[in-house]
């Protein structure tokens, strides 16, 4: 369970250490996608939306006398009418009541209530509604000239069944009539008169029944003909009420800036998120530690160096340890020394070599901060210039390029002649790489280089080798069987993941004694951010680094030199003289008194620097001090045996 939070943990880092080294990306994807937007906002015409809603529900003096209707499923008939509203009958109402334009509208259910509303757009606010309220009267006119044309044949049909209702009625009433006509004009005390009596009454007795139903079927269609007159008269919204016309808008519903640059934000950061993950991808440069040792396949590295920002002109050469000695590039190259020194505890590293797997790397301005760093901690340190094509560690040291490891190869000069020392770095010397040689692999395999080397070991704790990229040129390669260590320096955004380990299998190829790794040009924030607050270096908001005022005074270099120098014994006061021995006759020992009596004083031992190490790999000999250390004469060339040329 553990090993796979740790797993969740690194690639929640990992990602987050992408978004942080993409970010120009992500901002340049969101600054685009908000301009394109705001270009488009305010390029468009405005469009304003006008609404109005209209209840499905009749007015309650309409259905006093309306028969009981069947009822309908309320959420059904609000999905009715909208099938209404936007039926062909309708819209063509609309368009004849506009003058034969036609008026596109939307309508929507306003929710769980018998609401529907009606939307129009429009550019101008004024048209937008009056389309709106056109729509929704003209729909209510229809529907109410519906009702009351169903009215109209409803009271048609009603009135036809009465008058059918009452012919059978006067049909069935016509032989009475005649009867009566009949028993009028005949005498009261008439035969006939009596007879004519009782057949009328007979007569009516049977037609009785048959009259009585119809009449009360007459009398029900009449009563429901009065109820459909009423309704007609009562009928004046045909169960539609336009319950809030629609007013003018006061803003347009689209564009709508800040919306719109909100979702045109966040779509430009997931466009931007993904583009930086496909770049990191694509992306085949080294850019922090872990891609360095996966390639490497787990070689620790040793320093992460920043970039200084204070130099400028790269065609300068400069010694950041020496201008800047309290900058956080100036600490990384003395945390470069400090795992040197812990790596040489198990083993030989006196001479190491400093390579990478291209050029531009930072291999020349690494070593000469790497020996400046390595003789401010009091050891004597020898740089030799091995990059035989493109010569440059004179130039950080100030010395004379015209002479030096070729001219000692060659036998032009002495190796005495060669090694120069460097100015203001007493515990420096340089062989700078001589003149260029038409042939440097040929040249650098020579037996006379590694005589070099053995005859500058005994002289000096460190040899710093200056040596050529591996992939152009076999140099490094060649230089590789002749040194105790060798370390890659490799440039975060420059150096390529297949060049690197390209130069890690050739290095592999010849047993280079690979020690580790330095990465350049990284950011100093994320590599050694610590140390700014700890040196009383603070980063303000335009990202350069101001220096804190301290409460404590600095020494000064030359106070700093005079503790470095050893402490003389302290002088013995001389004896005195013996007294003249006493006469024989009164011999008496001398009395001393010991509160005057001058004491032995012991010599202090010699004060060694805090920083150098007095045995190990790197240093000289047992009982020898580092500080100001001055290397005894070298070899030159057709000398004898002992390390000398012959």
């Amino acid at each position: 369970m553990q090993p796979m939070q740790e797993t969740t943990e690194n690639n929640i880092g990992e990602y987050l250490t992408v978004l942080k080294r993409r970010w120009p990306v992500i901002v340049v994807s969101v600054a685009i996608a908000m301009g394109i937007v705001a270009a488009i906002d305010f390029t468009t015409t405005p469009v304003y939306q006008a609404s109005a809603q209209l209840l499905l529900q009749s007015k309650q003096s309409e259905s006093i006398f309306q028969p009981s209707a069947q009822v309908v499923d309320p959420t059904r008939a609000v999905q009715n009418e909208l099938k209404i509203i936007n039926s062909l009958a309708i819209r063509d109402a609309v368009k004849q009541a506009n003058d034969g334009r036609a008026i596109t509208i939307s309508a929507a259910s306003g929710g769980e209530d018998d609401i529907i509303i009606l939307s129009a757009t429009d550019t101008d606010p004024v048209v937008a509604a009056e389309k709106v309220n056109l729509y929704a009267e003209t729909y209510q006119t229809e529907r109410l000239n519906a009702i009351v044309a169903d009215l109209a044949q409803s009271k048609e049909v009603l009135s036809q069944q009465i008058n059918d209702y009452q012919k059978q009625i006067d049909d069935l009433n016509t032989p009475l009539a005649d009867l009566d006509e009949r028993i009028k004009n005949l005498p009261v005390d008439s035969t006939e008169y009596v007879a004519a009596v009782q057949e009328r009454e007979r007569l009516n007795n049977r037609i009785a029944s048959e009259r009585d139903e119809l009449q009360t079927q007459l009398n029900d269609y009449q009563q429901r003909l009065q109820i459909l007159q009423l309704s007609e008269r009562l009928t004046t919204t045909g169960g539609i009420q336009i319950l809030n016309p629609a007013t003018v808008p006061s803003s347009p519903v689209s564009p709508k800036l800040i919306r719109d640059l909100i979702q045109a934000a966040f779509l430009g950061l997931f466009i931007g998120i993904g583009l930086a993950f496909l770049l990191d991808q694509l992306d085949d440069s080294v850019r922090a530690p872990s891609d360095v040792e996966r390639v490497s396949k787990g070689l620790p590295t040793l320093g992460l160096v920043p970039t200084d920002d204070d130099w400028k002109n790269r065609d300068e050469p400069r010694l950041t340890t020496v201008s800047a000695p309290m900058s956080v590039t100036a600490e990384s190259y003395r945390g470069i020394r400090t795992s040197l020194q812990y790596l040489a505890l198990n083993r030989q590293m006196s001479a190491i070599q400093l390579t990478s797997a291209t050029s531009g790397e930072g291999k020349t301005s690494t070593v000469a901060n790497l020996a400046v760093a390595f003789a401010d901690a009091g050891m004597s340190v020898v740089v030799i210039g091995c990059d035989l094509r493109r010569p440059r560690i004179h130039q950080f040291f100030g010395v004379d390029g015209s002479v030096g490891l070729t001219s000692v190869l060659v036998g032009s000069a002495t190796l005495n002649e060669a090694v120069q020392q460097a100015p203001n770095q007493p515990n420096i010397r340089v062989l700078p790489s001589g003149p260029r040689p038409p042939n440097p692999s040929e040249l650098l395999s020579l037996d006379r280089t590694a005589q070099v080397f053995d005859a500058l070991r005994p002289s000096h704790q460190i040899i710093l080798l200056d040596c050529p990229p591996v992939l152009p040129v076999t140099d490094s390669l060649v230089l590789s069987r002749l040194t105790d260590a060798c370390l890659v320096i490799a440039t975060a955004g420059k150096t390529s993941k297949r060049e690197l380990k390209q130069c890690f299998e050739r290095l592999q190829q010849v047993d280079s004694p690979i020690v580790g790794t330095i990465l350049n040009g990284v950011s100093g924030e994320g590599s050694y951010g610590s140390l700014y607050e700890y040196y009383g270096i603070k980063e303000n908001k335009r990202r350069r680094f101001r220096k804190e005022k301290a409460d404590v005074p600095r020494l000064e270099p030359e106070m700093v030199q005079q503790a470095a120098t050893p402490v003389s014994p302290a002088p013995v006061p001389p004896s005195p003289a013996p007294a003249p021995p006493a006469p024989a006759s009164t011999p008496a020992p001398p009395t001393v008194d010991p509160a005057t009596a001058p004491a032995q004083q012991v010599p202090p031992p010699p004060v060694v620097p805090s920083g150098a190490p007095t045995a190990g790999p790197f240093s000289a000999g047992p009982g020898t001090s580092n500080s100001a250390v001055t290397p005894p004469p070298l070899p030159g060339p057709g000398t004898g045996a002992n390390g000398h040329f012959g």
